[in-house]
Order: structure tokens, then sequence, then C-alpha cells
């Protein structure tokens, strides 16, 4: 007799876990559509095309600023490293 409450508990349980499934599939699709929605919206209105493309130009300024910065740090470590080298190669 105790097989047969576990048996129908287990079927109980995969009964729900079926239902929880569906219901986490349709979620899951009305997330992935309003995402999608949300994709293809057209550009504020309180932005201007010349707003727009200042912003553009800051940004490649910013970038550009960013790589240089970036490669003088890599130039200096790369030359302490060299320091570093040499200094060692003499003191052996």
């Amino acid at each position: 007799m105790g097989t047969l409450g576990c048996i129908h508990d287990m079927m109980r349980r995969d009964k729900e876990n079926r239902e929880l499934r569906r219901r986490n599939r349709e979620r899951m699709k009305e997330t992935r559509r309003r995402m999608t929605e949300c994709r293809h919206t057209e550009l504020p209105p309180t932005l201007s095309v010349e707003k727009l493309e200042e912003i553009k130009k800051q940004t490649q300024e910013k970038e550009q600023a960013d790589q240089n910065h970036a490669f003088r740090i890599k130039l200096i470590v790369g030359l302490v490293m060299l320091v570093l080298l040499l200094l060692c190669g003499f003191l052996l």
C-alpha cells in the first residue's frame, strides 16, 4: 500500500511540472515578443539628427582617446619590463 501513495504523489508532481513548464514557455514567448518589439522602435522624438551626429562624434573621439591611453600604458609596461630584464641580465 505504501508504494501506491508514492506513485500517486509522483504522478501528481509530474502533472504539476507539466503545467509549470507550459506556463514558463508562454511567459518566455511573451518576454521574447516584448523584447523584439522594443528593439524595432524608432528614435525618440526628442533627439534631433544633429544631436545624434554629435553623440556619435563624441563617442568616436572617446574611443580613440581610450585606445591611445591603452597603447601608452602597454608601452610603459613593456619598457619597464625591458629595463628590468636588462638589469637582471647584467646582475647575473
